[in-house]
């Protein structure tokens, strides 16, 4: 059967839409210069093309991918990145992952957005990994029943042994509030050690904590106060809140984002940290 479209005719057709969706992309007399110089949007627009989907719109900006705009959103406390495309016309809400170097790049932006207040949480009762004065300090939410937090002691260890810089301030506690899990995670504080940590991980009885300790308390407090729910939960020197027991590779890596030659300690809260 002969083609319905000559050859010659059906190349420039897709020549013409090229062009054409090059044009609607770019937006007219866009081509030459900045996007942003034809198109913007505001605050306010954001909030109006978004309506009750959220509760606030915190900011605006370029995207790392041309064409949108990212848009800073709040929902329910939680805080996350959308994009609107510049005719404002789309909203996606998803996860823009760049191919050079595997980076989730919303999922950054969307840690970043959600740092919390770390001089908010008291580190007095902490199990220290490494050196105490370590310049670079991340506070490890940790339930003695955890397995997942066990792997990532042990993790912990790899790190400061090769990164004497930095260390980890274990703060135990019973993630589902149980009374067992308090008690033991009362013992570990009042051993203050990390031997005594890793009995509990191994399921070994420990003396009962007598020591008035209150960390355990205030751990509860500061995990309500920030809505740290699941454990091992990680809480950088930043404020960004990363759970799960992470690779050595990654926790090196996130501690090495936060900028050459920053390195805050957990007293010095971050921008827009949560309170």
């Amino acid at each position: 059967m002969r083609s319905v479209f000559p050859v010659v005719p059906l190349a420039a057709l897709l020549f013409l839409f090229a062009v054409a969706a090059a044009h609607a992309f770019t937006g007219e007399g866009c081509g030459s210069g900045a996007c942003t110089d034809c198109h913007s949007l505001t605050r306010d627009e954001a909030a109006k093309i978004l309506g009750s989907t959220v509760d606030n719109v915190l900011s605006v900006g370029t995207s790392p991918v041309g064409g949108l705009w990212e848009v800073g959103v709040e929902k329910a406390g939680q805080r996350w990145p959308l994009y609107i495309d510049f005719s404002k016309e789309y909203v996606i809400a998803g996860q823009i992952i760049q191919l050079s170097t595997k980076k989730n790049l919303t999922g950054s932006r969307m840690m970043s957005m959600n740092r919390i207040d770390v001089s908010q949480i008291p580190l007095a009762g902490s199990i220290v990994v490494g050196k105490k004065d370590a310049i670079r300090r991340i506070v490890v939410f940790d339930d003695p029943n955890c397995p997942h937090c066990a792997k990532l002691h042990e993790t912990a260890k790899g790190i400061v042994a090769g990164n004497p810089d930095v260390a980890f301030f274990v703060r135990p506690f019973p993630r589902n509030g149980d009374r067992p899990t308090y008690e033991t995670a009362l013992s570990i504080v009042c051993a203050g050690t990390a031997q005594a940590l890793e009995d509990a991980f191994a399921g070994k009885p420990l003396p009962k904590g007598e020591c008035g300790s209150k960390a355990v308390d205030e751990t509860i407090q500061a995990s309500n106060r920030f809505n740290l729910r699941s454990t091992p939960t990680m809480v950088f020197p930043d404020g960004r809140v990363v759970p799960g027991a992470l690779e050595a590779g990654a926790i090196l890596s996130l501690l090495k984002e936060e900028g050459a030659g920053e390195k805050a300690k957990p007293s010095a809260g971050k921008a827009e940290p949560k309170k």
